[in-house]
C-alpha cells in the first residue's frame, strides 16, 4: 500500500505528459496565459456521479480558493500565499489521486479537471505570473461544476 501512495502521483503524471496524445487531460495554453476551454462530457445528459473523496478533495480546494478570491480577482494576494494556496491544491490532488476509486468513464472526466488544477498550480508555485495559475484552477472548479454531481456546489465568481 505505501507503494501504490508513492506510484500514484509519479503515473498519474506520466499520463498527463501522454495528455496531448491520449485525450487523457484538457491541454493548457500559455499564450497568454490563459488555459484553453476544458472539454468536458456529461453522462448521457447527466452530471457525473463521483465518490466521497473526491467530493471531500473538490471541497477542500473551493474552499481554499473561495477564502481567496477577492484577493486574487484584485491582484493583491502576496506571492507566499499563491505558493501555499498552491501546496493546498496539490496536497487535495494527492489525495485524490491516492484515493481514487471512480469508474474508467468517471476518472477520466476528472482527470480532464484535475490535469488543469494541476498546471494552474505549478504556474501558481512557479511565481512568475500566480495568477493566471489561479484563474486556471477557478475555470476548472467551475467546470467541474457543471459537469460533476457535488451537492451543495456552488460556482466561483
Amino acid at each position: 500500500m505505501l507503494t501504490v501512495k508513492f506510484i500514484a502521483p509519479v503515473l498519474f503524471g506520466i499520463a498527463l505528459s501522454l495528455a496531448p496524445m491520449s485525450g487523457f487531460a484538457q491541454d493548457t495554453s500559455h499564450d497568454g496565459h490563459a488555459a484553453s476551454e476544458l472539454t468536458l462530457t456529461l453522462n448521457a445528459g447527466a452530471k457525473w456521479q463521483g465518490d466521497d473523496n473526491m467530493l471531500k478533495g473538490m471541497d477542500a480546494i473551493r474552499t481554499a480558493f473561495a477564502a481567496n478570491l477577492d484577493a486574487i480577482h484584485e491582484d493583491r494576494l502576496p506571492a507566499d500565499d499563491y505558493k501555499a494556496l498552491a501546496a493546498t491544491v496539490m496536497a487535495q490532488t494527492d489525495f485524490m489521486i491516492e484515493n481514487c476509486k471512480l469508474e474508467p468513464a468517471v476518472d477520466e472526466q476528472l482527470h480532464s479537471v484535475l490535469g488543469q488544477v494541476i498546471a494552474g498550480a505549478s504556474d501558481m508555485e512557479a511565481g512568475s505570473e500566480p495568477r493566471a495559475g489561479a484563474v486556471m484552477i477557478v475555470e476548472a472548479l467551475n467546470a467541474y461544476g457543471e459537469h460533476f454531481e457535488h451537492p451543495g456546489w456552488q460556482p466561483l465568481d
